[in-house]
């Protein structure tokens, strides 16, 4: 599949970088332009018309990640997501969580009168989370699917053992670095609420995501989807963004999703194999279950080196993070290994 002619920004670049901003397509610039005609022309009838299609989105978004529609909920991105689900969990409750995990959800959970243990990431994670939990009395876990920095997934196996050793500990997740790159069914899973942002490997543009709650949760929290959606929808949501997201999710459907799925575990698996045989990738960062980012420890000035050679990459912490999606191909693998060892970083 060549999807060059839909996604023009991979014309003038490399583009590596799914994981910090998705590409736009030509087809969803398209409906943006034209479906902001609608504004422009009817005015009011713009915004009775998204209300009215408010419960046809949240079916959408469902049926794409296997949640319960009426617990699932259109948000404008995961900073926003995440503090209405924190905002339900008592004060006071025992929380862990990865001390180097996503900004946004660190610092969602800091706000919060919440008692804090962190935990430092890369080898061992999973032990590291099960010793942690037997040493107290734990109400929340909170932590990424996929880490931001390193790419590291956490094993949907592991958090499902949690779960049965811990019923009443609710698992959290921020999605945003996984659903996209990789299938996904939250009610088949272990987590009790995923947020996710919908700009990323969703390439649903800017000011989407959503979130998606368990019985679990509704349980321990004492509240009902009435209550939460409430919450969410005390005011105005962004309109565009959600129509956007909607043109998005039918996007990846009606190219197949799971093959383009298939698509990206092989240019992923294909650059972390050519990144290894470099010795770019230390020992711990080679587990069994990966996800789309494949990250090098590396100087922050090899970025700009490859900037300037117009492959698009992102420093984050003390990695060099590479980002691949399903309109990426074997080529730009191999344009980025040569460019490396053009420039004698290995």
């Amino acid at each position: 599949m060549n999807f060059h002619n839909d996604f023009l920004a991979l014309k003038s670049s490399t583009y590596l970088n799914t994981a910090y901003v998705g590409l736009m397509s030509r087809s969803l610039y398209d409906f943006r332009s034209n479906f902001e005609k609608d504004y422009l022309i009817n005015g009011d009838q713009y915004k009775i018309d998204a209300y009215e299609r408010l419960d046809q989105t949240h079916a959408t978004i469902s049926s794409f990640i296997g949640s319960k529609k009426e617990q699932t909920f259109f948000v404008s991105n995961f900073s926003v997501g995440i503090r209405f689900v924190l905002d339900c969990i008592a004060k006071g409750s025992n929380v862990l969580y990865l001390k180097d995990d996503y900004h946004s959800l660190v610092g969602a959970l800091e706000e919060r009168e919440l008692n804090h243990f962190c935990l430092t990431t890369e080898e061992h994670l999973e032990e590291k989370i099960e010793h942690k939990l037997s040493q107290s009395n734990f109400h929340l876990l909170v932590i990424s699917v996929v880490q931001y920095t390193n790419g590291l997934k956490i094993d949907f196996n592991f958090l499902h053992q949690l779960k049965e050793k811990y019923p009443q500990l609710l698992i959290i997740g921020d999605a945003t670095q996984h659903i996209g790159s990789d299938l996904f069914d939250f009610n088949k899973s272990a987590f009790d609420a995923i947020v996710c942002s919908g700009y990323k490997w969703l390439l649903g543009g800017f000011g989407n995501g959503f979130i998606a709650l368990s019985d679990d949760f509704f349980q321990q929290t004492r509240l009902s989807p009435e209550d939460f959606r409430r919450k969410v929808f005390s005011g105005h949501f962004n309109i565009l963004g959600a129509a956007s997201l909607v043109f998005a999710l039918d996007y990846l459907k009606n190219h197949d999703f799971e093959k383009l799925v298939e698509r990206n575990k092989l240019l992923s698996q294909k650059l972390r194999e050519e990144l290894i045989k470099i010795g770019c990738i230390p020992e711990y960062y080679k587990r069994k279950n990966q996800s789309s980012i494949v990250s090098i420890v590396a100087q922050e000035s090899l970025l700009k080196l490859l900037e300037n050679n117009s492959v698009r990459a992102s420093y984050r912490g003390k990695y060099l993070r590479f980002s691949i999606h399903f309109y990426n191909s074997i080529k730009e693998i191999d344009k980025l290994i040569s460019v490396m060892k053009h420039l004698k970083v290995v």
